[in-house]
Formats: structure tokens, C-alpha cells, sequence
């Protein structure tokens, strides 16, 4: 297949798997269901379209016939997928601390995205919903942010690496920040994007970046799911900390 058209599919797929649940509540398909389980016929529908999306977005990609020149390039080995990939994920905390850090400064407290509260709200309710955070999510967002948006970019702007990754990484991270509906937290969205964008051109294997974003969205599920109590103390703590440093 033409890589024009993987890429438009890629979208497509994304959106539909997005959308579809939406339409399918407000055209009271579902007759008299009860608000319970209307919410579990949502979640277990969402996770299902986001499943066959990702599944659709892999295929349709490994046929395509005309990479671009950035996954035409030489790839690092398949062993460092993974060595790259802590090493993302380790960057990835750090950068958020030091946003942290910055919210905090400014605000007085720790801030919570209120995208992520709800998401995690979900999926304590309907742990199959864990799937779409921490596993199918990441896939789907980092084919079409990543290898789409990025990709595209930064195969048709004709200048040196340099600019060509600034503006695709720029344009495609702000993208994939706005996507997110939290317009508080977009820095914090759009440095992620730029360091999944640099673990892509670096590596050239759109695996290292979905790999990152597993762990990073793994750990926040874990953190605030299964331990939401000692991530309260943790934070009461690092208020304190935060508190006595900066002041």
C-alpha cells in the first residue's frame, strides 16, 4: 500500500475508534438500558474499537511501500527497543518533576490533570479499561502522532535534520497536547511529545516510543489506581519538601 494512504487510514481508524461510542449513545441505540449499565457498555465498546483500531493501524503499516525517509534510514538493533525505552521513560519522569516543580511554584500545591483524574476514575470502576490506558492507547497515539504527524512532517520539510525535527517535533507535539482537552497541563503533554518525538528519529523504530509512553502511562495507572492512598501520603510529603525549599 501507498504510505498516503496507510497514513490516511491510520487517522481514519483513530477517529472512528474516538467517536464511535459517542454517536452510538446519543442515537439511543441502547433502548432503556440502566445509567450503569449504559457506562459499562460504553467502556467495554471503547476498549474493543481502540483494540481493533490498533490492530487494523499494525497491519496497514507493515505494508507499506514507500517509508519515509526516516524509517527508510538504518535503525538502531531490535535488542536496544527496550534499553531505549527506560532510558525515554527516564526522561519522560524527570521532565514531568521538573514540571511539577514548576506548578508548584506557581500554583502553591501539587496539581492533578484533571484528564488523567478522570481517566483514572474509569478505570478503578472497569479495570478493562486499564487496557486502553496503559497498553492500546499508547499504540494508537503514537502511530498517528508520531508516525504519522511527525513522520509526514519531517519527511516533507526539505532542510537539514536539525529544523526538519524542531518544526515536525513543534507541530506535532503541540497536536498531540491540544488532543488531550487539558489546557493547563499542555506543556506537560507537549514535552512528552517532544521526547517520544527524539526517541523516533533517534532510534527510527516507532517501538521505542510506544514503549515509553506503556511505561509512563503504566506507571501513572499503578501509582494512582493501586496505590491511592500511599500516592497521598507520597504527595503530602513532597508538598512539605516542596514547600520548605521554595519558601
Amino acid at each position: 500500500m501507498r504510505r498516503l494512504w496507510v497514513s490516511l487510514l491510520t487517522v481514519l481508524a483513530y477517529g472512528l475508534a474516538q467517536m464511535l461510542p459517542g454517536f452510538i449513545l446519543r442515537s439511543h441505540l441502547l433502548g432503556h438500558m440502566s445509567q450503569i449499565e449504559t457506562a459499562k457498555f460504553m467502556i467495554f465498546t471503547q476498549v474493543s474499537l481502540f483494540i481493533l483500531a490498533a490492530i487494523i493501524i499494525i497491519l496497514i503499516n507493515l505494508k507499506v511501500k514507500n517509508p519515509t525517509t526516516l524509517e527508510a534510514g538504518r535503525k538502531e538493533p531490535k535488542r536496544y527497543i527496550i534499553p531505549w525505552a527506560l532510558l525515554g521513560f527516564c526522561l519522560v519522569m524527570v521532565y514531568q518533576v521538573i514540571i511539577s516543580l514548576i506548578y508548584f511554584t506557581i500554583m502553591g500545591s501539587q496539581q492533578t490533570s484533571p484528564n488523567t483524574e478522570r481517566l483514572m476514575a474509569i478505570a478503578k470502576k472497569m479495570p478493562i479499561f486499564i487496557i486502553l490506558i496503559s497498553i492500546v492507547g499508547p499504540i494508537l497515539e503514537e502511530f498517528v502522532f508520531r508516525k504519522v504527524f511527525f513522520g509526514e512532517l519531517y519527511n516533507a520539510i526539505k532542510a537539514n535534520r536539525v529544523v526538519s525535527f524542531l518544526i515536525a517535533s513543534i507541530v506535532s507535539s503541540l497536536v498531540f497536547a491540544l488532543a488531550h482537552n487539558d489546557m493547563k497541563f499542555i506543556p506537560m503533554y507537549f514535552g512528552m511529545g517532544m521526547i517520544f518525538s527524539l526517541a523516533y528519529v533517534f532510534t527510527k523504530r516507532i517501538a521505542v516510543p510506544i514503549g515509553i509512553h506503556m511505561l509512563q502511562n503504566g506507571t501513572v495507572v499503578l501509582m494512582q489506581v493501586f496505590g491511592g492512598e500511599a500516592l497521598k501520603k507520597a504527595q503530602e510529603h513532597a508538598n512539605f519538601i516542596l514547600h520548605f525549599i521554595l519558601n
